[in-house]
């Protein structure tokens, strides 16, 4: 007796050469006149896209997809991540070696150089060139070395430097912030470096679309929406074929995009379905995307920033992982303008560890909103400061940005 072998997919993860065999609707509400076809083109799977969340593929008939989907289906997801978001035990317990000051000097040489090798390797593989997993692990292992002996300095460096590329810089400071929480929760270093891998090359995909799109000054149309969200699909397929990408980074890569109640994209995945590494990766990318100057929108504070998220937990992203990392980041992120009950207004740079929500602070304004020009630092645990408010990026004209780069902050 003959079997048809049909298999659930997801239309984001079809390919030229499959044998569509049913859809999730009946045909009859669709333009395929053919009840039963062969994949031939992309035209035909954003034709699917657009009609049908999945279709059932003959594999016996058509090659094999290499992701299936069904209710139970999940993804591995990191134990460790996981045991810290539900019991709060912490796998290494790390502890802070350095200051913020004597951590800068080394902070700064990694960022910068991870900043200038990643995007001379995108440029390298936009000429033709493979990408090198030895090169991608020797420029995270400077960050994720500094950021375990001290986070903060790595994160103000985040915050302060400038991005040169719009479209591939901001991977690296999504990577600084991924490991910075990595850190926070205990992660083995191992583990970390997966992380890690996975946050820097989740927008790789972005290769293949236009940069005109990806940096267009209006909201994309219907067409280009869909070709941006191929850049998870098209990342993903890029990577698989690579040797030695550890399953927890090509996940990262892969469900990015996905949100915990399933209205993300590729493949819909929602809750537990969806591994932590991606769960943490979308939230990042969805947290930094804010706080960023973009084509389209002014950025807001990192204090904002985190309010949003907290609005959006058990919705698109995960209760645990949103508390567990604005406690990381603390109520003011370092970065972050202030303005005191006093009238003072300063930049956050360093978080205390004991107690999140009076970090210090460099004081730039006085009372009367004019330059300190010493910029004097406050411990608002010992201090009598209180904060009355965080402030906008650009709030009273100051610019952080443009201090760190005249050499007149750190």
């Amino acid at each position: 007796m003959w079997y048809l072998m049909e298999r659930k997919v997801r239309t984001g993860r079809l390919k030229k050469g499959m044998y569509v065999s049913n859809l999730d609707r009946p045909w009859l509400d669709t333009p395929f006149l053919i009840q039963g076809f062969y994949i031939q083109d992309k035209d035909e799977i954003r034709a699917l896209d657009q009609y049908c969340e999945y279709v059932f593929i003959d594999t016996d008939r058509g090659i094999a997809a290499d992701m299936y989907w069904d209710e139970n289906f999940t993804l591995p997801s990191n134990k460790f991540l996981d045991a810290f978001l539900i019991n709060r035990i912490r796998e290494v317990d790390y502890k802070y070696e350095t200051t913020v000051a004597d951590e800068m000097s080394a902070a700064r040489v990694a960022f910068e150089g991870a900043i200038k090798k990643f995007l001379a390797m995108v440029s390298a593989i936009k000429q033709g060139s493979n990408l090198d997993l030895k090169k991608i692990k020797s420029l995270l292992n400077p960050l994720i070395e500094s950021i375990l002996r001290n986070p903060d300095a790595m994160l103000w460096l985040s915050q302060l430097r400038s991005q040169d590329d719009l479209v591939f810089s901001p991977s690296v400071h999504h990577t600084v912030i991924a490991i910075a929480f990595a850190r926070f929760a205990g992660l083995p270093q191992d583990d970390i470096s997966h992380l890690a891998v996975g946050v820097l090359l989740f927008d790789i995909g972005k290769l293949n679309v236009k940069e005109e799109v990806l940096l267009k000054r209006r909201l994309l149309n219907d067409e280009e929406f869909v070709k941006v969200k191929q850049h998870v699909d098209e990342g993903y397929d890029y990577l698989v074929l690579l040797d030695n990408l550890h399953e927890e980074s090509l996940n990262t890569v892969l469900t990015h995009h996905e949100r915990y109640d399933g209205s993300g994209y590729p493949n819909k995945l929602s809750g537990r379905q969806i591994p932590v590494f991606g769960r943490l990766a979308g939230m990042i990318d969805c947290y930094q995307a804010m706080m960023s100057e973009r084509p389209y929108s002014a950025a807001i504070s990192a204090h904002a920033s985190l309010q949003k998220l907290f609005g959006w937990r058990n919705k698109y992203f995960q209760t645990e992982l949103v508390e567990q990392f604005l406690k990381c980041m603390g109520v003011h992120p370092t970065g972050s303008l202030l303005e005191m009950k006093s009238g003072e207004v300063g930049i956050v740079i360093s978080q205390n560890p004991e107690r999140h929500i009076k970090p210090n602070v460099m004081l730039l304004l006085g009372k009367d909103k004019k330059d300190l020009g010493n910029y004097p630092v406050v411990d608002l645990m010992g201090e009598s400061y209180e904060v009355l408010r965080g402030l906008d990026p650009g709030a009273y004209g100051i610019r952080p940005r443009d201090l760190y780069t005249e050499g007149r902050i750190y």
